[in-house]
């Protein structure tokens, strides 16, 4: 039977079967089976039971929009599993930056500005760092020569690093932090050591750590620091973390604060250890958020298994760490990629390993340090209450556990496609939440190395069904040859499991002999003339922002926004096709590197023709001028003339001085 003939709540139980992609595709095979992201209820019945964690079902709840927020959430997915974002454009010219929770704080002109990018905001909070420092720290008032980093933003909290350096003296560093909500300074406090410094915070603590104490093995380990903002005082307490963890945030180390815990691990441990057993393991703990947090401290229980080493040797220059929470289960998993020659191949290969952070169903066996007591795993000058010594304990030699195929995402190899060395590659992504793995890559047309062209790769898998299952289980009946490894078990599996699409790049490639002008323009943005060299980036689950240009004090970069969102937009933004017939070029089909047809590239259009009746885009009423041509640069902001006597005051966002980029809703 049709299932157009099928009653509506059959309809509604054989679509808990399938992912978000297909019931997106789904609705769109005809307009009698557009309801299923056009009616409110079963809108509402798919997040809840796909999607309850996501930032989407959250909004949903609030403003009862379930059906926009469900095909919201759908959009988002197909843009990034095939490579295809919504909107591009250069929002800032910036000395330094920071990009946290969908906001950009960037320093330019000895100005903190602060932009909500994934709020579409038209104007930014502008805070003077002079007249910060004036109220903030009296020390600064005498010192011409400083500097000053942002650290961290989270729930209207900016953290940031000031150094400066009196004549004859060494450097002398604080920790400042204010809300820019509030306009109060929260508090300054003086750091001994600024190495590898991170902060986290969420509406009742702050937390800050460094990477600077040397223990009895003369390795480095890290210290963190509390600060409860609701009493406006430091703890006494401080937790010294004495084992071998890495020292990279984002690569081989990561801190993360989720649902009222604070968070850490790690990919290194002792290399004794290693040595003995073979077996590696994630260096992991966590404490609660609260005052008496820093003492209550545990690891998990067993171990969080990681690989066996005789999976084979690693390039650890292409590690990749991040905690996330995820969208259909609410679970706290870690993601790591490494590069890796697997089994003794020739060729080496990337694998995205997914692997969830449980503590609930764990008992901790590190001992806590209580009533003054020292633990019973620290040194001996733990005697002092003040400080928390923990050791994070490792079991014996145990055989390791097999791996979940759903967990292990094969990435790309040299034997099957063009990969790009670490130099050329210095954005790596991976979104768990439509299996997908994304690079920010160099990829010239020339051998200058001056010629930069900037480009995004990436490739997605999806699930080939429950035929499958019986292929495996027949797979596992014939007899197993005796060259056939527990690696090629574990590939055989996921490949029965999966469906890998090809390795994409976008922008298309551009033709010699016939050229494309607004193709040309969408590079421009991506590589802002007169800005090259010097990449880097961070990236969420919905945008990503990257920077380009000096590395030298003081020097300026080109920040480009990315965004896979279809619901972000930023004022006077072109629409890529409305540019195409501006100029008069004939529509031309670009069909992406690595795609043998269009229908496989992912992109999901719903009949309402994008976001027309969801979401409202600006467009600039003068002629289209996507970027500033060769040679102009963004102007002052009108603060040099208009001075306030406070710190903070809003502003246009200096965006609109940028000229425009492009959005691709249709």
């Amino acid at each position: 039977m049709s299932l157009v003939k099928l009653p509506y709540e059959l309809v509604s139980f054989i679509i808990e079967y399938l992912d978000l992609l297909d019931v997106g595709n789904l609705s769109l095979t005809c307009k009698r089976m557009q309801y299923l992201t056009l009616e409110y209820c079963i809108a509402k019945r798919i997040l809840e039971t796909k999607a309850p964690y996501s930032l989407e079902a959250s909004s949903a709840r609030l403003t009862q929009r379930w059906p926009q927020q469900l095909r919201r959430l759908i959009k988002r997915q197909a843009a990034t599993s095939s490579v295809s974002p919504y909107l591009v454009r250069v929002v800032a010219h910036a000395e330094t930056w920071l990009y946290e929770n969908g906001i950009l704080c960037y320093i330019r002109k000895r100005e903190i500005r602060i932009l909500d990018l994934h709020g579409s905001a038209t104007q930014e909070i502008v805070i003077n760092i002079r007249s910060l420092l004036h109220v903030a720290l009296p020390e600064s008032r005498m010192t011409r020569r400083y500097k000053v980093r942002v650290l961290h933003y989270a729930h209207d909290i900016v953290s940031c690093l000031y150094t400066h350096a009196k004549p004859n003296q060494e450097q002398v560093s604080w920790l400042l932090a204010f809300n820019v909500c509030t306009g109060q300074v929260v508090t300054v406090r003086q750091v001994a050591s600024t190495t590898k410094i991170f902060v986290r915070n969420d509406n009742n603590f702050l937390y800050y750590g460094t990477n600077s104490e040397i223990g009895r093995d003369l390795y480095r380990y890290w210290v963190i620091w509390g600060f409860d903002l609701s009493a406006r005082r430091w703890l006494s307490d401080k937790l010294e973390i004495q084992d071998v963890m890495g020292v990279d945030v984002g690569s081989t180390v990561c801190f993360e604060i989720f649902d009222g815990w604070f968070y850490g691990i790690s990919n290194q441990a002792a290399l004794e250890v290693e040595e003995v057993d073979w077996i590696s393991h994630y260096t992991c703990f966590r404490f609660p958020v609260t005052r008496e947090g820093l003492q209550k401290w545990e690891s998990p229980n067993p171990p969080i298994f990681r690989r066996n080493q005789h999976e084979g040797v690693i390039d650890d220059r292409w590690y990749l760490l991040r905690m996330f929470k995820d969208e259909s289960t609410g679970q706290l998993k870690v993601v790591e990629s490494r590069k890796e020659w697997l089994a003794g191949r020739i060729w080496p290969r990337r694998t995205y390993y997914t692997t969830v952070v449980n503590f609930d169903e764990a008992t901790s066996d590190v001992a806590r340090a209580t009533n003054g007591r020292a633990s019973s795993f620290g040194s001996p000058s733990a005697a002092s209450p003040e400080t928390m010594n923990p050791k994070l304990q490792h079991t014996e030699y145990t055989a390791p556990p097999s791996r979940d195929p759903h967990f292990v995402h094969p990435g790309d190899d040299n034997a099957s496609s063009l990969m790009f060395a670490i130099s050329k590659s210095p954005i790596r992504c991976y979104y768990s939440a439509c299996q997908t793995f994304l690079d920010v890559v160099d990829d010239p047309t020339s051998t200058d190395p001056n010629d930069q062209r900037i480009r995004f790769r990436g490739s997605s898998r999806r699930p080939r069904g429950t035929s499958s299952v019986e292929q495996r289980d027949e797979r596992q009946i014939s007899p197993v040859a005796q060259d056939y490894s527990a690696q090629d078990a574990l590939d055989q599996e996921v490949n029965d499991l999966y469906r890998h699409k090809d390795v994409v790049s976008w922008p298309a490639e551009p033709d010699i002999s016939n050229p494309d002008p607004v193709l040309l323009d969408l590079y421009a943005v991506l590589n802002p003339d007169g800005f090259t060299g010097n990449i880097r980036g961070a990236w969420d689950e919905r945008s990503l922002v990257y920077s380009t240009g000096s590395d030298s004090p003081g020097g300026l970069n080109a920040l480009v926004f990315v965004s896979w969102d279809p619901s972000i937009h930023l004022d006077g933004t072109l629409s890529y096709s409305d540019y195409r017939l501006f100029l008069s070029v004939p529509p031309v089909q670009h069909i992406m590197e690595g795609h043998s047809d269009v229908s496989d590239s992912g992109i999901i259009l719903f009949q309402e023709k994008g976001k027309g009746k969801e979401f409202t885009w600006s467009y600039p009423s003068k002629s289209p001028s996507p970027f500033l041509r060769a040679g102009s640069t963004d102007s002052t902001s009108s603060s040099e003339t208009n001075q306030d006597s406070r710190w903070k005051k809003v502003e246009p966002a200096l965006y609109h001085q940028l000229g425009s980029g492009f959005h691709f809703a249709r």
